[in-house]
């Protein structure tokens, strides 16, 4: 009789099944909320962790890109050549911008010069004609040399007398001015297009002003080659200054 007693009480403690639902589902939802509690803090604790190494980076990329800028790091690569007489010259990268007009306001005289006439503009350079004697342009009524063009160990060489064009490529970009043996050199590069192959053309150019005439050399070739053409240029440039040519008033029509 005892024990049944105790069974009966034990059985009205014992929640029903509604309750026991109930009592479970409330389990449940305390244990789900607890782990996003816990998922929230760890998203916090590793946001916190993350950020300032995020803010880092990107003040490294940003310092990293003006500076980049500033020394031409960042697609406007310089090309630099020592020259023999203890010189640098700075190749900068530009970019052609239209053409300047070769129209004269008098009246002119065209011919082709003498391999005699070609060795007194540049006394000292031999094999000058090797590439062929170059087409001149005079001013007709006092037969004053205005412009010839050459082509010297692949370099093409333009002189014009001082104040007219020497070239009619209009360069705009990052030239750059140097000195030799106290003359102003400027100097810079441009890159074509890829051609059908794929293959980009790298063209350097050097430009100085000596005996009342403007010199322009240009090379041109694969951008691969780049450092070769600057410094091949560059050597051609260094020995005509040398030879302290041209003599372009030695030479009439």
């Amino acid at each position: 009789m005892k024990n049944e007693m105790i069974i009966t009480s034990w059985d009205r403690i014992l929640p029903d099944k509604a309750a026991d639902e109930r009592m479970r589902a409330k389990i449940l939802e305390y244990q789900r909320s607890r782990q996003s509690k816990d998922q929230a803090t760890n998203r916090k604790t590793t946001m916190m962790k993350v950020i300032p190494i995020a803010a880092c980076m990107i003040l490294f990329i940003a310092v990293g890109t003006f500076i980049g800028a500033r020394n031409h790091w960042l697609g406007a690569k310089q090309y630099i050549v020592s020259l023999d007489h203890g010189e640098t010259l700075v190749y900068g990268k530009g970019s052609p911008k239209g053409a300047a007009s070769y129209a004269y306001e008098y009246d002119v005289k065209d011919r082709v010069l003498s391999a005699e006439e070609l060795h007194m503009l540049f006394p000292t350079m031999a094999n000058i004609e090797e590439n062929g004697l170059p087409y001149c342009t005079f001013k007709a009524d006092t037969g004053e040399l205005l412009r010839l063009e050459m082509i010297v160990d692949d370099i093409h060489v333009h002189i014009a007398r001082s104040g007219l064009p020497v070239t009619d490529t209009m360069i705009v970009g990052e030239e750059s001015v140097g000195d030799i043996e106290g003359i102003a050199v400027k100097t810079g590069y441009f890159v074509t297009d890829a051609n059908s192959k794929g293959i980009r053309t790298a063209i350097f150019f050097a430009e100085y002003e000596t005996n009342d005439a403007t010199i322009y050399l240009e090379l041109a070739g694969n951008e691969k080659d780049s450092q070769q053409l600057s410094e091949k240029l560059s050597a051609m440039l260094l020995e005509m200054i040398d030879s302290k040519a041209p003599y372009i008033s030695a030479i009439n029509f």
